[in-house]
């Protein structure tokens, strides 16, 4: 039993370098946004092939590369996020944490940047007339897999879904201070007004970029409000395990006197 709680408690420090590691790379997706190419703007199938030859990496971060990469960094917070609370409220944590798995597996289904990047090597080289079936072929994945778009909105209605009920247990729960819960909430509120105005409501894009800053803004601070709890308790596991060494210790020079 200890040493379950010990090693839960040590997998903290995993969740920690996850959710600083996926603050980074949201900050990172914003200085990318000033660079050439960064701009979200309305592309063609042509325009985005021409991207990708131009650089690959910015054609799969339009595509949704960065998101990819974050999602996948926050699955050992989101883990350790229910094993924080899997004794107070186990169901709700547990349930909070499986919607968690199964949007980032919808999202990963519905991501098509590794499959463009494949056309997109074949574009460069193609003929006139094979450009226009690559093409063709690149605006039915484009359909399927362009981010903030019917087609990838399923996979961020779960993630965002998974995001809030975490931090509603976090409320209901006495692990961390509630105004994190409270943060959290907001932030993915507003994060998910976002995909919803900015998927089906296109002509009101720019009015939904205030719920993606002001949802931006506060997840950031939640990020940060995690890591650091998520340190204090791999703290307190590493003061714990050393009082319990001095105590081991202290106890066996009794028994040797």
């Amino acid at each position: 039993m200890e040493k379950r709680l010990m090693e839960w408690k040590r997998f903290n420090l995993i969740g920690a370098v996850c959710v600083f590691s996926a603050m980074f790379v949201m900050l990172m997706e914003i200085f990318l946004t000033s660079l050439p190419d960064g701009a979200r703007i309305q592309l063609t199938s042509q325009q985005l092939l021409e991207m990708y030859n131009r650089n690959w990496f910015m054609g799969m971060r339009y595509m949704g590369l960065i998101n990819i990469i974050a999602s996948t960094l926050m699955i050992p917070v989101y883990y350790s996020l229910y094993g924080v609370h899997r004794d107070s409220n186990k169901v709700f944590a547990g349930f909070a944490l499986v919607i968690a798995i199964i949007s980032y597996a919808v999202f990963l289904s519905d991501n098509v940047s590794f499959p463009i990047l494949e056309l997109s090597k074949k574009y460069s080289a193609a003929s006139e007339s094979e450009k226009l079936l690559l093409v063709t072929a690149t605006e039915s994945l484009f359909a399927k897999g362009a981010s903030h778009t019917p087609g990838t909105f399923p996979g961020f209605l779960l993630g965002q879904l998974g995001s809030i009920l975490f931090n509603i247990v976090i409320i209901k729960g006495k692990q961390f201070k509630k105004i994190i819960g409270i943060i959290g909430t907001i932030a993915f509120s507003f994060l998910l007004i976002f995909e919803i105005l900015s998927s089906f409501i296109t002509s009101h894009y720019q009015q939904a970029m205030i719920f993606a800053m002001m949802g931006g803004i506060s997840a950031i601070t939640w990020y940060v409000l995690i890591g650091l709890e998520f340190l204090k308790l791999h703290k307190k596991e590493y003061s714990f395990s050393t009082g319990n060494s001095l105590e081991h210790k202290k106890s066996e020079q009794s028994e040797a006197e």
